[in-house]
């Protein structure tokens, strides 16, 4: 029974896929693609020319910078967002030149079967020199918007850089993820130069906050002043009348 039981593990253990370079033939006949791709001839051979993957294994390292061991633990951590949020998250590496980035990561992502709501994280190493992307598809612009991938994408540059892919992909995956959970949770966040996702002060709201209460503050009691003012004076003119009064009846 013991011997069984170590077989299946073991056989489990080598049909565990945590990335791959893997891709599979696209023809006229079967083109791979998701139901919801209209093909047309304006697109059909964008389609063949794309790589058609196992959507499931979310790493896609045609680069070959990552180890075995380290894919299997960004794995980890990217199936665990996924499942938190329901955003998918692709990371593709690529040696060869890619005329259009963009269009590459796009099609890359729509031609295969992925979930409609995702980020792309796209690795191209050329020639000695790194260029590294960030695009989102679907619904999730709100949590990552202009502001937060071009932050992400500046502390990335550095480390791959310095060659730390390992350190930029986990890092990358860390990041996205701690955005979800602040944006969630309604909680207010930056990330610092250290590449970590922090609360931060809305010194700005607060700024205006203040200012508007000193208005509506110093409107009130210049009033209350302006009203005791006024009082006064009355009182001033009726004293003055009893004053005159007072004087006709002595004469």
């Amino acid at each position: 029974m013991k011997k069984f039981l170590f077989i299946i593990i073991f056989i489990l253990n080598i049909n565990t896929v945590y990335a791959s370079t893997k891709t599979y033939n696209r023809t006229i006949d079967n083109l791979k693609v998701p139901d919801n791709i209209e093909v047309t001839d304006n697109n059909i051979n964008a389609i063949l020319d794309t790589k058609a993957v196992n959507e499931k294994e979310k790493i896609y390292d045609y680069a070959n910078i990552l180890t075995e061991t380290q894919e299997e633990k960004v794995y980890k951590k990217i199936t665990k967002f996924i499942k938190e949020s329901n955003i998918d998250i692709v990371i593709i590496t690529e040696k060869e030149k890619l005329p259009d980035p963009a269009n590459y990561a796009f099609n890359f992502y729509d031609y295969n079967y992925f979930k409609p709501n995702g980020l792309i994280f796209l690795i191209n190493l050329v020639d000695n020199k790194t260029n590294i992307y960030m695009w989102t598809s679907g619904n999730v612009t709100k949590t990552y918007n202009s502001k937060r991938i071009e932050a992400i994408l500046k502390y990335e540059y550095d480390l791959f850089l310095n060659k730390k892919y390992y350190k930029g992909i986990d890092n990358f995956v860390k990041v996205v993820h701690s955005y979800y959970i602040a944006d969630k949770e309604g909680t207010l966040v930056r990330m610092n130069k250290k590449g970590n996702v922090i609360k931060t002060i809305p010194w700005f709201d607060i700024f205006i906050l203040s200012v508007a209460l000193t208005f509506i503050l110093s409107f009130f009691l210049n009033k209350k002043v302006s009203v005791n003012r006024v009082d006064y004076q009355r009182y001033l003119v009726k004293q003055d009348i009893t004053l005159e009064s007072e004087e006709l009846i002595k004469e």
